[in-house]
């Protein structure tokens, strides 16, 4: 039997795959293996088949176009052609005549066809990357599937989507809002054409994509969520779905530890220090009892060696105490100016070079007064930061703790305090909530 293989690597080539087949049919096989595969893959299941073919006899004769088609491996390549040979089986390329190991001649001619065939698709590959680093300095997205939100533009630069822009800026309204990547994905399937996994929502969130910037080689060992990092990062590349002075409020909102007491927030029947104390010795959450008549908070872990107390009497004032001085530092943080843009930072730094250049060059200077321009611009953009003030204006006022329902209690310390630490003396040390 005259076996023919035809391989090409992508779906692109499916018509040169074709012509492939139509030469090894006029050749005269009697039976042909195609396939669409990368020759760099030495797993192929048309090539695994050819393999078993040789080695079960079923074949005298293996047909080829090019010698090349065998794979772009040479060792790999080599190794196929010693198994024909073993196995007396006559490897021709229509393009290249009888290709065979046996002798020394031909051990040396398939050697040079395979290695040729390595070399070129090396020097293939070093092209594209060349290219694609080319690419990514003018900003280009290079990535066919593009990030939920946009669509491919002139250039190969992101655009906002007419249909789908929407829909993002609702999830990112809707991730204030409920404050939780699961909450938000559960409700997707209801009214977004795109419906994620939380971890994915997450993680098209923390890409700098949607903040107008394009990351280029990922950093795979950093994960998908919060740690995830971009080796190289081309800032103002496309509009923008959020600000990075929004996008940083936003990921400090949804950073929150989610703690047992932001848990029972909302829970009835809970009283309302449920959650805020934890004891000093072993981390865990302090009970509700009572003793008679005298009502206690203690550590009730079976493990802990040195379980707190205090009296509920006494750890209500405190707490509301705590919550007011948070309440206060929230005020303060609230008019204070936010840290500077990233992307604002990069530009100053090409403004300093451009004015550099342009003490020795006069003609650049209209393209640094349009750059100082921009950079005042983008220094104008409004910045959202939470309503704190309104929230530490109801905490600093202590008597709402006194006259306030538990669940209320429970919000506005859950606002103020992550949690109240409690050693066996009955002293409290507390911790706000980062701002």
């Amino acid at each position: 039997m005259r076996l023919g293989y035809a391989r090409c690597s992508t779906d692109e080539q499916a018509e040169a795959l074709a012509a492939q087949v139509s030469r090894l049919e006029a050749a005269g096989c009697d039976r042909i293996v195609s396939e669409l595969e990368s020759g760099r893959h030495n797993d192929r299941p048309g090539l695994a088949e050819v393999i078993g073919e040789v080695r079960a006899g079923r074949t005298k004769e293996l047909v080829i176009t090019r010698a090349d088609r065998l794979g772009r491996d040479a060792a790999f390549a080599d190794e196929l052609i010693a198994l024909c040979a073993l196995q007396g089986v006559t490897i021709t390329a229509l393009d290249g005549g009888t290709i065979e190991a046996a002798s020394p001649a031909g051990f040396l001619q398939a050697r040079l066809l395979t290695t040729m065939a390595e070399v070129e698709s090396r020097m293939l590959s070093q092209r594209i990357r060349r290219q694609f680093e080319a690419y990514r300095v003018q900003g280009r997205h290079l990535r066919r599937r593009k990030p939920f939100g946009y669509r491919g533009g002139a250039d190969h630069r992101l655009e906002p989507d007419p249909d789908l822009w929407p829909q993002a800026l609702l999830a990112l309204q809707r991730l204030r809002e409920v404050g939780s990547f699961t909450g938000v994905a559960r409700e997707l399937p209801s009214w977004c054409s795109w419906t994620p996994a939380a971890t994915n929502l997450q993680s098209w969130f923390c890409n700098p994509v949607i903040r107008g910037h394009v990351g280029h080689h990922l950093d795979l060992t950093s994960g998908k969520g919060w740690k995830q990092r971009w080796k190289e990062i081309y800032y103002d590349q496309h509009p923008a779905l959020i600000s990075e002075a929004e996008w940083r409020d936003l990921a400090d909102h949804l950073q929150r530890p989610m703690n047992r007491f932001k848990a029972v927030i909302d829970r009835d029947g809970c009283h309302g220090l449920t959650g805020l104390l934890r004891c000093a010795s072993c981390g865990h959450n302090m009970r509700r009892n009572s003793s008679a008549g005298v009502i206690w908070w203690r550590c009730r872990h079976r493990l802990c060696e040195q379980r707190a107390a205090i009296k509920e009497s006494a750890a209500l004032p405190l707490a509301a105490a705590e919550a007011v001085k948070a309440a206060d530092r929230m005020a303060a943080l609230a008019v204070m100016p936010p840290d500077e843009d990233p992307a604002i930072a990069a530009k100053r730094q090409d403004l300093e070079q451009l004015e550099e250049l342009a003490r020795r060059n006069a003609s650049l200077a209209p393209a640094v007064a349009a750059l100082r321009s921009e950079i005042e611009a983008m220094g104008r953009r409004p910045q959202v930061t939470p309503d704190m003030a309104e929230a530490a204006a109801r905490i600093s006022d202590p008597a709402f703790f006194t006259g306030a329902s538990p669940a209320e209690q429970r919000a506005l310390f859950g606002l103020a305090l992550q949690w109240l630490e409690v050693d066996r003396a009955g002293a409290v040390r507390a911790q706000p909530r980062s701002w």
